[in-house]
């Protein structure tokens, strides 16, 4: 009996302790629980974000900047910042007077509740820009002097970006890009100007380029000096010039193509036959003549046989009068001969006495020379007048002194020549 009552004892104070346990575990849980709640519980309304309604953006030449702005909710407080500085109360329009330093600038706004909470900023950059760009570097332009009616330009600029604003001939100066072409230019002298703007509108210094437009081809030079036609040479020497200054001269031999030349031009060598020489003019802007041309002919020199004259006027001689000596000349070689010279001489005395030929005759040469030969083909003659050279002529004087010994009188010439 004791001990059962013993062992009841002990069993209900044990029963006992564990109850107040178990109420203490269900208060933490409840505890935790409403710690939670209070963790989780929603915030108030967001705060709103002001608008900026005018202000500089992009780039300016201004040194100061004013900004106008709303705020999004009524009743709040508006604060503004510059460039990354501390917030600070402001109204609209806010404005920094500066200057301002060149460069990027940041200006932002915010709202603040009675409450003390900000919202999100409003933001606007702008660059500053007070600098005008470099003079441009003209990178393509016309030669000068130019023959051409027509001119491009290109040009680039030191700084990015930049716009380009051009002036032709002293005009006004109007936006351009690069390339930039006019056409239709008289000839004369131009000049272009151009000038770099930035994005601010700062204008720098004008680059310049002048030049002159020369359309018209020079004159076709004059040839001073050639080889005679037909000629025993088998060189030619050429002199030219032309009469507008500074020209420069391409020539050409039997139509070949055409060569930088020089006065005088010297051929050697040459075959036989036919051959044709041409000489334009250039001038300094390009400009070609038309050519001057000429044609002659390299006719072997004789074998060595010497070619005979002969002939004499026919006809009466009377005192103021001229008679052609037609004159004959043989050429007993196998190769053509080119006579440079001629001489027709009266021999003194007469038929009749008393009748001097030298005195009483005068003697016109014939016009072959050096310069203007004539031809005789080979085994061949030629009477003159012939080949562009004239006959020589006879005229008996019309003296002072009586002449009747001169009637039916006859006179001897002697004739004389030579070949090149």
């Amino acid at each position: 009996m004791h001990m059962r009552n013993h062992t009841t004892t002990r069993t209900a104070k044990s029963a006992r302790a564990k109850r107040p346990l178990t109420l203490l575990g269900v208060l933490a849980i409840l505890l935790t629980a409403a710690a939670g709640y209070a963790v989780a519980a929603p915030r108030g309304p967001a705060v709103a974000t002001p608008t900026i309604t005018s202000g500089p953006s992009g780039a300016t030449t201004a040194t100061s900047a004013t900004f106008a702005f709303t705020a999004g909710a009524r009743g709040d407080t508006l604060e503004c910042s510059l460039d990354g500085a501390s917030f600070a109360a402001c109204t609209s329009p806010k404005t920094y007077a500066g200057p301002l330093a060149n460069g990027p600038h940041t200006f932002q706004v915010r709202e603040r509740t009675s409450a003390g909470a900000t919202g999100v900023a409003a933001s606007r950059n702008w660059t500053v820009d007070t600098i005008a760009p470099p003079a441009p570097q003209i990178t393509q332009a016309p030669a000068d002097p130019s023959a051409s009616a027509s001119a491009t330009f290109s040009f680039a600029d030191g700084e990015a970006n930049v716009t380009y604003l051009c002036q032709l001939d002293g005009g006004a100066f109007a936006a351009c890009a690069t390339p930039q072409t006019y056409a239709g230019l008289a000839d004369g002298v131009h000049a272009l100007s151009v000038k770099a703007r930035d994005a601010a509108g700062n204008v720098g210094p004008a680059t310049s380029h002048g030049w002159r437009v020369d359309t018209v081809a020079p004159p076709k030079p004059v040839l001073l000096q050639k080889p005679a036609s037909p000629s025993p040479s088998s060189s030619a020497t050429f002199a030219f010039s032309d009469s507008e200054a500074g020209t420069t001269f391409e020539c050409r031999l039997d139509g070949g193509a055409w060569l930088a030349c020089t006065s005088p031009k010297a051929y050697a060598r040459l075959a036989d036959g036919k051959h044709d020489f041409g000489v334009r003019a250039r001038d300094t802007a390009g400009n070609r003549s038309a050519a001057a041309e000429y044609a002659w002919r390299v006719v072997p020199s004789t074998t060595g046989q010497p070619f005979t004259i002969g002939g004499g006027a026919t006809g009466t001689l009377v005192p103021g009068r001229s008679l052609p000596l037609a004159l004959r000349l043989t050429n007993p070689n196998g190769d053509a001969i080119l006579v440079t010279s001629l001489t027709v001489t009266v021999q003194p005395g007469s038929t009749s006495r008393g009748c001097d030929g030298p005195a009483n005759l005068q003697v016109t040469q014939a016009s072959v020379s050096a310069a203007n030969p004539l031809e005789v083909p080979a085994n061949g003659s030629v009477t003159l007048p012939a080949g562009g050279v004239t006959a020589p002529q006879v005229l008996m004087r019309n003296l002072s002194t009586n002449q009747d010994a001169c009637k039916g009188a006859t006179f001897s010439f002697a004739y004389a020549g030579s070949t090149s």
